[in-house]
Formats: structure tokens, C-alpha cells, sequence
């Protein structure tokens, strides 16, 4: 094997994955019958080299990590997620020992947590610190409804199907104010008209009625000095 191939940083991932396999599931026999597991295999035989294989395997996952962001993420956080591809070996145990852990094992159940260890669930959490807080925050909102007796406080899951009546409403809603400012833009067009149309009316009565003043003045004017002049001739 060449050194090229033996340094690729993928080729202990690969030794992890098939031991970490072969712990949890026991070898295949697909594999344990494949000629390159067999002993005592002649040079002559035809079958894949150990080159050829991890060569194939770095082309399956350049591909894979680049159809899969997954596998992407487990690539290049190879040295976080290195506890999942080491699970410690399992050691000999008694006859006594094994019925015992059997019988523990009926009797817990065994979750996901428990097999992780105490980093990776630091990390975890760690990871999902920003919507840890996020939630208490919005429980800490909740309660303070509750405390307020806002109605529907409490019911938050019952009035979620409702929100799609609640975001047309608001488009509705919407919709008739800007009809209505519309309107009120119109409306107060037409009192500017109207409040010029009354001052304009209101300038010519004025002047309406200076004329009519100064038309009366004349005439009584006139009527005066007929009077006289009819005085004067007898």
C-alpha cells in the first residue's frame, strides 16, 4: 500500500465505520465470504486491491458529502463526533454477569442518551443553547398572559388552526384602510373646494352689497337735488 493512500484522512473514518459495523451488527457474511478475506489467497486471484477499495470509498464519500450536508458536517466535525465511532470494546463476562446484565437490560431500557457520552451531550447542548433560551423565554411570555388572565393564554395550541383567518383578516383589514384614507384624502379635497367656493361667494356678496350702498347713495343724491330744483323754480 502506498504511503499516499495510507495517509488519506478518510481511511480511519473507513476502519472506524467497518469496527464500529462489526461490534454492533457482527461481520456480514457477504464480506467473510469475499476472496480478500479468505486465507492463504494466491497473488493470481482476481480481486480488488486494499488501494483500489479505499480509493473507491474516498470517491463514494466526496460524492456523498456533497449530495448530503449530514454527511458533510460528520466529515469535517471528524474529531467532535470521534466518541460515536469508538464505542468501548466489550469484555468477557461470567455466566453470572451476563444473566445479570439480561436481566437488567429487560428491565431498563436502553435510550439514545445513555449512549452518548457526557462531551457529546455538552456539545449538544452547548449547540442548542440559542433555542433553550429562546423557549424559555416564550414560556416566561406565557406565564406572564396567564398571570394577566389575557384570554387565550392558556389555549395557544387551539388558536394556532386560526391563524389563517387571523392573516386574511389583517389583508382585509388593510385593505379598508387604505380605502379609507383614500376617501379621507377626497373628502378633504372637497371641503378645501368648498370652504374656497364659500370665501369666493362670500367676497362677491360683500362687494355685491358695497355696490348696492354706493347705488342707493346716488340715487338719494339725485332725488335731493330734484326735489330742490323743483323748489327753486316756484
Amino acid at each position: 500500500m502506498s504511503s499516499t493512500n495510507s495517509d488519506s484522512p478518510l481511511l480511519p473514518l473507513d476502519i472506524r465505520l467497518r469496527t464500529l459495523e462489526a461490534q454492533l451488527f457482527g461481520v456480514p457474511p457477504s464480506i467473510v465470504d469475499q476472496p480478500s478475506f479468505t486465507r492463504g489467497k494466491a497473488k493470481g486471484e482476481s480481486s480488488k486491491s486494499a488501494i483500489r477499495q479505499i480509493q473507491e470509498a474516498e470517491e463514494i464519500f466526496e460524492r456523498l458529502s456533497s449530495e448530503s450536508e449530514g454527511i458533510k458536517r460528520l466529515l469535517d466535525g471528524y474529531d467532535q463526533y470521534l466518541p460515536l465511532l469508538n464505542p468501548p470494546t466489550t469484555t468477557t463476562l461470567t455466566n453470572d454477569q451476563e444473566q445479570d446484565s439480561i436481566e437488567s437490560n429487560k428491565n431498563e431500557r436502553i435510550t439514545e442518551s445513555n449512549l452518548l457520552p457526557d462531551a457529546i451531550k455538552l456539545t449538544m447542548v452547548l449547540e442548542a443553547y440559542g433555542d433553550i433560551r429562546g423557549a424559555e423565554r416564550d414560556l416566561r411570555e406565557i406565564d406572564l398572559l396567564k398571570n394577566k388572565d389575557v384570554q387565550g393564554s392558556g389555549n395557544l395550541e387551539e388558536l394556532l388552526p386560526l391563524k389563517p383567518n387571523l392573516v386574511s383578516s389583517l389583508k382585509q383589514t388593510q385593505n379598508t384602510s387604505r380605502e379609507l384614507s383614500k376617501l379621507k384624502k377626497e373628502l378633504n379635497t372637497l371641503l378645501g373646494r368648498y370652504n374656497e367656493f364659500t370665501s369666493t361667494t362670500s367676497d362677491l356678496f360683500i362687494d355685491l352689497h358695497h355696490q348696492l350702498q354706493y347705488l342707493e347713495d346716488r340715487v338719494y343724491k339725485f332725488e335731493r337735488k330734484k326735489i330742490k330744483e323743483i323748489q327753486e323754480r316756484y
